[in-house]
């Protein structure tokens, strides 16, 4: 299960467990943002350096393309309504609406050219506002990300980043909430001797490296 926490906005707790909590003004959701090394470890530790090399595809646009239709098809609605995508060098997940439940979130994972079994994402409440519309708020349609510019991002935030020994480990797709209600690409940057976050839009263009 996956836990996630919407705080003053909408505040993620990972175990694959939510919570929302709304603002009256912004509804936002944070991320327990994985940091570059944890999230380049977590791939690490997931395939070996064979196995690594091999998955890198799932960094190009067709790739994700394939990805996101087969997500889709399991998810049982194209476009999705996600509140966060999530792409690995070996595997691809989403975060996303149950058509048939609004307010339910499952969490899919794309993995080896299949879809694993949905996991509940859980979903709590802190706070009065009113828990449907704070996740509707975080919501976006998968639409929205298009794969050849997601990929470009992707393939140049090691040199973006400006550090030694880059590795991108993942790139995270969502609403920049309680900042802003735009939609994001996160790029978790990994390196010898520092971590980078590179940002960009959905259209392509760097915004911050940090």
């Amino acid at each position: 299960m996956s836990r996630r926490s919407f705080t003053a906005a909408l505040t993620l707790s990972f175990a694959v467990a939510v919570a929302l909590s709304g603002c009256s003004a912004v509804s936002s959701v944070t991320h327990p943002t994985a940091t570059a090394s944890t999230a380049a470890a977590g791939t690490t530790a997931a395939a070996g350096t064979a196995s690594a090399t091999a998955n890198a595809d799932l960094f190009t646009a067709p790739a994700i393309d394939q990805a996101l239709q087969a997500l889709a098809k399991k998810v049982g609605a194209s476009p999705m309504k996600v509140l966060e995508i999530d792409v690995y060098p070996d595997y691809v997940s989403v975060e996303a609406v149950d058509p048939a439940k609004p307010t339910e979130v499952n969490k899919f994972t794309y993995r080896d050219g299949g879809v694993e079994d949905p996991r509940p994402v859980k979903l709590t409440t802190t706070g009065s506002d009113d828990p449907a519309a704070v996740l509707k708020a975080n919501l976006f349609d998968s639409s929205e990300v298009k794969s050849d510019v997601l990929a470009k991002v992707i393939a140049g935030a090691a040199d973006e980043s400006k550090i030694e020994g880059a590795k991108t480990g993942e790139a995270v797709i969502k609403r920049n909430l309680p900042f802003s209600s735009t939609i994001q690409i996160f790029v978790n940057v990994d390196g010898t001797r520092a971590d980078k976050q590179v940002r960009a839009t959905l259209d392509g263009k760097i915004t911050q490296v940090s």
